[in-house]
């Protein structure tokens, strides 16, 4: 009983120096040791030995990890706002009997810990909204090394983020990875800089460098975010290119609209019936296919339809297709995307399809299109959409197609050379222009036109001598109206007098005509010619279209004035 005194009294004399919480309850549950540190946390008073433990302690936690203590038990318990490591141990031994209670408090290291927990949650958060940024961001220390990037770096660049993590800025600079970086301007100028940026995969990126500085205002990081342009500015590129030929045709359809249908000269009865069908198909947006020999006129029917229709203040454009070669004709029509071809130019290019959407595109001499270009465009007319050269992404698009040519396209169909299907899809609407040799009518009112824009052009007065007026009616004008145009220019430019009297006829211009090869002059013979000349434009006007108010229409005069000719030169009138 003694022994058992003296090791009871050692056990507490040295749990009293112990700079922590101890006690113990024996199996009964009384309190039978405890330091004055148990005593002030647990608020028990100094007469507390061999007394009921649970009757005496405030905390129900600590009378349960007492009941609970099994093996060892260790919990975090709360007591009056501070936090202690508790340790149960189970003791069953000659000399003790129970629960040894040891307590540690922690609760600066609870604080630290929840900083911690709490620093741990912002910086999860912080890379949250780094990765959820669109832009990319870029991280390095003072010295350029990086440290950080977020998941849009290399779906913007390109790069991966093992290829420059952990390498320093300059180096991936001369390395070729960047044409410049915005966070070697900061660290050199220690201030926020702007500016676009090319990367090595092509990409263009808007990014902008910020620096962090410590409290010392030392420079310890950089903070560079990065939007990719590369598409605004290709968008930009396109809308310029646009806007040029947009500007250009607006100006070609501002003239159209200026000078009318001057140019569309309507003097005999084969052309007003033309006149007459281009006026009607005109308001639909069928296909036209425009037939008939080199120079008869088929771009100015081409343009005349365009001005009278719905799309009149949208662009005309033509193309053609003769003077292109096969190699390029494909993505001059549709465009091309960047990197299409060798020699393509880096940003793309857009076609005339595009160029002309909303408007009309003449294609010229379509049958010296590609065979093998000839189903893609058929696919374009039946889908109304392209596809760029290099491309995937199909363009939809609204034009008014007509197509032109001085070939015999059914006999190309008949030798193979141009599809069937092909010929079908353009030969909605049929419009053949005669020869100016079956139209003789108009050689005189075209010689008249082109004189007269020659003056204008030049600020002079020239004027034909009419006894060549015969002659160029004569004439079988193989060039047709294009070769009258050039060969009154010829003269027009020659001529050194305000009289033109001397014409060259021929692709060689090696016939000459001139007013002396007539007999002498006499202005009675002259004016009997004239006569005799205008007699009969007015009786095969009347014949052909039956009637004075047509044949008034077709050679350009008022009705009364038919009468009055008709009256004069004893021609007979029948209906109105």
């Amino acid at each position: 009983m003694k022994q058992h005194s003296m090791v009871k009294s050692f056990y507490k004399k040295a749990v009293e120096i112990l700079p922590i919480v101890v006690f113990a309850v024996d199996e009964t549950g009384k309190l039978c040791v405890f330091n004055e540190a148990a005593q002030n946390v647990l608020q028990i008073p100094p007469d507390a030995y061999d007394r009921d433990f649970s009757a005496i302690c405030p905390s129900t936690e600590i009378v349960s990890l007492i009941n609970k203590a099994v093996g060892g038990l260790k919990r975090i318990v709360n007591l009056n706002e501070r936090f202690f490591l508790c340790h149960s141990f189970q003791i069953d031994d000659k000399v003790f009997t129970g629960c040894l209670i040891i307590m540690t408090d922690v609760t600066e290291m609870e604080h630290i810990k929840l900083q911690l927990l709490e620093a741990q949650g912002l910086k999860d958060e912080l890379d949250t909204i780094i990765q959820a940024s669109f832009d990319y961001i870029f991280v390095t220390d003072g010295k350029g090394n990086v440290l950080k990037l977020n998941d849009s770096y290399t779906r913007i660049t390109g790069i991966k983020a093992d290829e420059v993590l952990g390498k320093n800025i300059y180096d991936l600079v001369k390395a070729g990875f960047y044409n410049r970086a915005a966070t070697i301007e900061v660290i050199e100028h220690k201030k926020t800089t702007t500016f676009t940026q090319t990367v090595k995969t092509g990409k263009m990126v808007l990014v902008t460098g910020n620096p962090v500085f410590d409290a010392n205002g030392e420079l310890v990081r950089v903070v560079t975010n990065g939007r990719d342009i590369t598409e605004l500015y290709n968008l930009k590129q396109e809308i310029e290119q646009a806007q040029h030929l947009r500007q250009h045709y607006q100006r070609e359809l501002q003239k159209m609209q200026s000078e009318g249908s001057e140019d569309y000269i309507v003097a005999s009865p084969k052309m007003f019936e033309i006149w007459d069908l281009i006026n009607r198909i005109a308001k639909a947006d069928s296909t036209i296919l425009i037939s008939g020999e080199s120079g008869v006129g088929k771009e100015i029917v081409a343009r005349e339809i365009h001005r009278n229709s719905m799309r009149s203040d949208k662009p005309y454009i033509s193309l053609n297709c003769a003077a292109i070669p096969d190699n390029l004709i494909e993505s001059e029509l549709f465009g091309y995307e960047a990197g299409a071809f060798t020699g393509a130019l880096r940003k793309g290019k857009m076609g005339i399809f595009q160029v002309a959407n909303g408007g009309t595109l003449l294609l010229d001499e379509i049958g010296e299109m590609p065979f093998y270009l000839q189903a893609k465009l058929l696919r374009v007319i039946q889908e109304n959409e392209i596809i760029r050269v290099g491309g995937t992404k199909p363009i939809p698009i609204n034009v008014r197609l007509i197509t032109a040519t001085n070939r015999n396209l059914w006999q190309m169909v008949q030798e193979g050379k141009f599809r069937q299907d092909f010929y079908y899809r353009l030969n909605v609407v049929q419009v053949q222009i005669p020869p100016i040799r079956e139209r003789k009518e108009e050689i005189t009112a075209f010689v008249d036109y082109f004189i007269g824009l020659l003056n204008k052009k030049y600020i002079l007065n020239k004027r034909l001598d009419p006894l060549l007026l015969k002659r160029l009616v004569d004439y079988d004008w193989p060039g047709n109206v294009r070769e009258i145009k050039n060969t009154i220019e010829q003269a027009f430019v020659t001529s050194p007098g305000q009289i033109i009297s001397e014409i060259r006829l021929g692709p060689h211009q090696k016939k000459c005509v001139s007013t002396d090869d007539q007999p002498t002059k006499n202005p009675v013979l002259l004016k009997e010619a004239l006569q005799e000349y205008e007699s009969q434009l007015i009786r095969e006007a009347i014949k052909s279209n039956g009637s004075s108010r047509k044949a008034a229409a077709v050679l350009g005069v008022s009705q009364a004035t038919i009468w009055r000719k008709a009256m004069q030169y004893g021609i007979k009138l029948s209906g109105e």
